[in-house]
C-alpha cells in the first residue's frame, strides 16, 4: 500500500501543537459556535464519483470483515468506529480516520462487504460528528473526503435514504472545514494531499466549484514550491515522490472523467515527476532508503509509473534533489548528493550525506538502513549518518538531527559532478557537514564499469588529523558475509546471483551488527563493513572496490 512511510513520518498538525497557541486551536474547533459554522446547505445527489486508481486488496478486505484492520505493522480490532482504540499509534489512527481500506472492502465486493462499510461509516459519524484533533487534521479529513467519495458507489447504492442524506451532509461539512484549514496541513506534502480532498469536493458535490478552482489554484502554488526543476520533491523522500506523483495522477483522472480541463501545469507536474521515481527504483523494482523512504511495493510503483501515461526515462543526475545514479549491465547504484532536507520539507529526514545503495540484478547488496516508521531513540539512531553506508568522522553526523525534527542548524554544503574517463562514469560528491565542528571535508568518489562487474570507491578527508572515522558499508538481510584475507576483504555472497568480493587495499576491515527497515516497523537483521582509521595531516585516502566474482 502506497504511503505508509509517509504517514509514518508525518508531521503534527496545528490542532495538535502544544502550549497556548495549540489550546486556543482546540477550545475554538471544539467549540459550539464553530460548530455552528459548518452547518450549511446539504446536496441530494453527487455529480459524480472519482476513479479508483489503486485497487485494493481483497484479502485485507476479507480481514476487516473478520474485524481487523493492519497497517504500519499494527493489528488492531475495527468492529465500530464510535471511538478510536486506546494506545494505537498514530499512523494507524491516520488510516483508520482516512477511510483508504474501504478500498479492501471493495475488492471483497459482496454485499456483505457493502453493508459492513456502512456501518463502519455510520459509526464513524455518530462518534465523531464533532471536531477532534487527528481525526479531523486537514490531511486526514481530505483522505476521508477522497474516500468516501471514491467509493460511495460501491457502499451507498443499495443502502438506504437516510443513510446517503447522512452522508450528504457529512461531506458539505467537512468539505467546508476543510477549505477553511487546508494551509494548516503544515507538511508539505499533506499539502498537496488535502488540497487533493478538496478539488475531489469541487468535482463531485454540487455547488462547490468553488473548492475546485480554490484547490486547483492552491495546488499549483505549491507545485511550483515543491516540485524542483528537475522533479524531485524538496522532501528528498522517495515514498513522497510516489505518494505525490499518485496523488497528482488521482487528480488529473478525476478531471478527465468529469469532462473538465486538465491544466497544463499539472500534466508538467506528473512529467517531471515520474522520470525522477524511476530514477529512485533499484534492480528489484522497490525504491531506494533515503531520507525515511521505503522499499514500497514494485507492483505499484508500476501501476503509477504506466498511468502517468508516457514513456518514462531514467535521470541519471538529479542535482536539484540530490541524487546521482549510475547504471551498467545488472547493476545500479544510487548515491544520496545532496544536503538534509529542511524541517518543512521533511521533518525527519536523515544525515546521510554520500551515501549510496546497490544493486545487482534483483538483489540488493549495499543499503541504508531505512526509515523504520518508529519513534523515540529509533527514530534518532536511523537518521544518523551511521545508520548509511557512508564515511561517520568522529562518532558524529554530518548534519546534527533534532529530537523534535530538523536540523540543530543549517546542514553545510554538499555538492556533486560527473565526468567521464575512458568510457567509465565518475561521480564525485563533496560534503562539509563536519566543517563547522571537526574542520573536515569529505569527498566521495564511485566509478561502476561498464560492464556493472566492479564499484570502484575513494573516501578522501581533508583537514585535522588525529580524529577517528569508519567507513560504513550496510549489507542487505539477504546477504552473507565471510571475512577473508586476514581481515583484508569480505566475501559477498547473496541468495541469488554471483558473489561479490569488497576489499580495500591496506585497510583492515570489520564486520558489524547492523539493522534493516525495508517497510515500515519490519525490523530485519544484517551485517555492515567498517573500515576505521584517523585522519592524516596530508589528508586521508581511503580507496575500496567491490568486485563481482
Amino acid at each position: 500500500m502506497i504511503g505508509e512511510s509517509v504517514l509514518l513520518s508525518e508531521l503534527q498538525g496545528i490542532e495538535d501543537r502544544p502550549g497556548l497557541m495549540g489550546a486556543l486551536m482546540r477550545f475554538g474547533y471544539g467549540s459550539p459556535l464553530y460548530r455552528y459554522t459548518l452547518i450549511g446547505r446539504s446536496p441530494d445527489r453527487l455529480l459524480g464519483t472519482p476513479p479508483e486508481i489503486i485497487l485494493g486488496s481483497a484479502a485485507a478486505g476479507q480481514a476487516i470483515l473478520a474485524g481487523h484492520l493492519s497497517f504500519a505493522g499494527e493489528r488492531r480490532e475495527i468492529s465500530d468506529m464510535g471511538a478510536d482504540p486506546a494506545n494505537a499509534g498514530e499512523a494507524w489512527l491516520c488510516h483508520l480516520n482516512g477511510f483508504a481500506w474501504l478500498g479492501d472492502l471493495r475488492a471483497v465486493g459482496s454485499d456483505e462487504a457493502r453493508r459492513h462499510a456502512r456501518r463502519l461509516i455510520e459509526s464513524w459519524i455518530r462518534g465523531h460528528g464533532h471536531w477532534s484533533a487527528l481525526p479531523w487534521r486537514p490531511d486526514v479529513t481530505a483522505q476521508r473526503l477522497i474516500n468516501w467519495l471514491t467509493h460511495f458507489g460501491f457502499f451507498a447504492a443499495d443502502g438506504e435514504d437516510a443513510f446517503r442524506l447522512t452522508l450528504y451532509a457529512e461531506l458539505a461539512r467537512q468539505g467546508r472545514h476543510l477549505a477553511r484549514n487546508i494551509t494548516k496541513a503544515v507538511s508539505s506534502s499533506k499539502r498537496i494531499t488535502s488540497l487533493k480532498g478538496l478539488i475531489y469536493c469541487g468535482v463531485s458535490l454540487p455547488g462547490c466549484d468553488k473548492y475546485l478552482n480554490q484547490g486547483l489554484r492552491q495546488m499549483n502554488i505549491e507545485l511550483r514550491r515543491q516540485i524542483l526543476p528537475d522533479g524531485g520533491h524538496i522532501s528528498r523522500n522517495p515514498s513522497v515522490q510516489l505518494q505525490l506523483l499518485s496523488d497528482l495522477i488521482a487528480v488529473t483522472e478525476t478531471l478527465a472523467a468529469a469532462h473538465l480541463e486538465q491544466p497544463v501545469w499539472l500534466k508538467d507536474a506528473v512529467r517531471l515527476m515520474a522520470p525522477m521515481l524511476r530514477s529512485m527504483r533499484l534492480g528489484d523494482g522497490g525504491l531506494a532508503l533515503f531520507n525515511g523512504g521505503a522499499m514500497e511495493d514494485a507492483d505499484l510503483i508500476d501501476q503509477i509509473l504506466s498511468k502517468s501515461n508516457m514513456r518514462v526515462r531514467t535521470i541519471s543526475s538529479a542535482p536539484h534533489s540530490g541524487f546521482q545514479r549510475l547504471s551498467a549491465g545488472r547493476s545500479t547504484v544510487i548515491m544520496d548528493a545532496g544536503n538534509m532536507p529542511g524541517r518543512d520539507a521533511n521533518r525527519w529526514g536523515h544525515a546521510g550525506a554520500l551515501s549510496f545503495e546497490m544493486s545487482a540484478g534483483k538483489e540488493r547488496l549495499i543499503v541504508n538502513c531505512g526509515g523504520g516508521g518508529l519513534g523515540g531513540e529509533w527514530r534518532q539512531a536511523l537518521r544518523s549518518t551511521a545508520a548509511h553506508s557512508t564515511v561517520v568522522i568522529g562518532d558524529l553526523n554530518s548534519a546534527p538531527v533534532n529530537l523534535d525534527g530538523g536540523s540543530a542548524r543549517k546542514p553545510r554544503q554538499v555538492t556533486s559532478s560527473r565526468r567521464e574517463l575512458d568510457g567509465n562514469t565518475i561521480i564525485e560528491a563533496v560534503s562539509e557537514g563536519y566543517e563547522q565542528t571537526l574542520g573536515l571535508t569529505h569527498r566521495r568518489l564511485l566509478m561502476l564499469e561498464p560492464d556493472g562487474a566492479e564499484l570502484q570507491g575513494e573516501d578522501q578527508i581533508y583537514g585535522k588529523p588525529g580524529i577517528a572515522f569508519d567507513a560504513r558499508f550496510h549489507l542487505h538481510p539477504n546477504i552473507q558475509a565471510t571475512v577473508i584475507q586476514d581481515g583484508h576483504g569480505v566475501l559477498i555472497k547473496p541468495h541469488r546471483g554471483k558473489g561479490w568480493k569488497f576489499s580495500a587495499g591496506a585497510y583492515s576491515l570489520c564486520l558489524e551488527d547492523s539493522v534493516y527497515f525495508d517497510a515500515p516497523q519490519r525490523r530485519r537483521r544484517c551485517q555492515q563493513i567498517v573500515l576505521s582509521g584517523l585522519t592524516e595531516a596530508s589528508g586521508t585516502t581511503v580507496k575500496w572496490r567491490l568486485a563481482r566474482l
